[in-house]
């Protein structure tokens, strides 16, 4: 019996660990690494908010053109009593009773409550155009963290190719000296080599791993947990650019939502200048009250019928004169719209160089694919020519061991052009404004 609880346990622990295991271990697409990271970075989650705060402003900005209805209620007692005529009576009391309704409208306010709520609208759209320039920024940020866990486990399993490869070269050769077909100095030229092959594939796992970090970094997940990537066709990687780069300038200026964010701000700018100059013009609201006041709390209808007032009227006001506030309120609010015009052509200029960058770096990876691939194949036939020579003796295992190093060099280039050509795409994307994201 003791046995079987024994096993039982047993075999529950090992449960337990297989279950934490898997649990532990994710297998991501590229689209849900994204959506877990549009889900927990920080920045997004701050950008959203003020979106909100200024969503918020906006609502506010609405409110100035709506009537003001406000109520007051008063209880009081005073150490001495006060006489008072009630119904035609003198009544002497310590206490008095109030309660008040007013509504104002306001009918003019020198266009100042309409420019306020252009400058809070404003205000909104370029949080709003913000926070989705963070989520795309976040977005690309993902896809290259993404992308460079793919190149590095690539660039891990050509290291581990070249040492299974090196390695099987100097058994070969160990055996050979045996039979006296190999020199002692060949054979430890090759163990230098497989050396020099285990300490690329040391580095290559510790770049594999700090990858996978970056992307745990970067989507708000623990950097500690293990994730695996699903892997993408190399072949599918590569495709031809669609627009020129007259018609992508173009769309960039059109589809940029940081350009959008900054036209807004210089709306925002313009109507702060009219907020500003309502200060010269007079207010005009309209109002109505409603009032009552006796020294007894009301019993029936008549107790407040009888101590009640209304009243109503037209309320102008016109500064005269605030010691030049409105002034220097104005200039003020003209030096930003001038600051804003100046960020605005900065921003543009930005956004063409980004494009004309974008491009140039594309054209040098395409460049470099093809460069790439060709000495791939001449790297391959070399190592295959000078095995061969070896093999017969018309060769040396200089020749070999240099042509097994110029293909490893080969296929690690070809990976990076690759994944170089993938990085540019995506910022291209984001240049142009034409970034997506499932």
């Amino acid at each position: 019996m003791r046995k079987f609880r024994f096993f039982s346990i047993i075999f529950l622990l090992m449960l337990t660990v297989s279950f934490a295991q898997t649990e532990t271990k994710q297998t991501l697409s590229l689209n849900e690494c994204i959506h877990i990271a549009l889900k927990n970075n920080t920045n997004i989650v701050a950008a959203q908010s003020y979106a909100e705060m200024s969503k918020a402003g906006l609502i506010s900005a609405k409110g100035n053109f709506l009537p003001r209805v406000d109520f007051y209620s008063s209880w009081s007692r005073r150490s001495e009593e006060w006489n008072t005529i009630r119904f035609d009576e003198l009544v002497s009391s310590k206490e008095s009773y109030s309660y008040q309704f007013e509504l104002q409208q306001p009918v003019f306010t020198g266009f100042g409550n309409y420019a306020t709520y252009k400058q809070r609208q404003a205000d909104y759209r370029q949080k709003r155009y913000n926070f989705e320039w963070t989520k795309q920024t976040v977005v690309v940020d993902v896809k290259l963290k993404y992308f460079n866990v793919l190149k590095n486990k690539q660039l891990l399993n050509v290291a581990e190719e070249a040492l299974r490869a090196s390695q099987k070269e100097l058994d070969r050769l160990q055996e050979m000296e045996k039979i006296g077909a190999a020199s002692r100095s060949e054979v430890f030229q090759q163990k230098v080599r497989v050396g020099e092959y285990r300490l690329s594939l040391v580095n290559a796992r510790n770049a594999y791993v700090n990858a996978k970090i970056e992307l745990n970094h970067t989507m708000g997940i623990n950097v500690t947990k293990e994730i695996e990537l699903m892997p993408q066709k190399m072949d599918t990687l590569v495709a031809q650019p669609e627009l020129p780069i007259t018609d992508a300038i173009s769309m960039a200026l059109k589809n940029r939502l940081d350009l959008k964010a900054y036209a807004c701000q210089l709306r925002g700018a313009h109507a702060n200048v009219t907020a500003q100059k309502s200060g010269y013009f007079p207010m005009v609201s309209v109002f109505g009250r409603y009032n009552w006041w006796d020294v007894q709390f009301p019993q029936e209808k008549k107790d407040i019928d009888e101590f009640d007032s209304y009243s109503f009227g037209v309320s102008l006001s016109f500064n005269l004169f605030n010691g030049f506030k409105t002034k220097s309120a104005v200039q003020s609010a003209r030096a930003q719209v001038i600051a804003e015009e100046a960020n605005l052509e900065q921003a543009k200029r930005q956004v063409i160089w980004d494009v004309k960058k974008a491009f140039l770096e594309l054209n040098r990876v395409m460049e470099n694919l093809q460069v790439t691939e060709e000495n791939v194949a001449a790297a391959e036939e070399d190592y295959r020519l000078a095995s061969e020579r070896y093999r017969i003796g018309a060769g040396t295992l200089i020749e070999q061991l240099t042509a097994h190093a110029s293909l490893t060099s080969a296929k690690v280039e070809r990976i990076k052009a690759i994944y170089d050509y993938k990085y540019a795409v995506t910022l291209l994307d984001l240049v142009t404004g034409k970034l997506t994201w499932e």
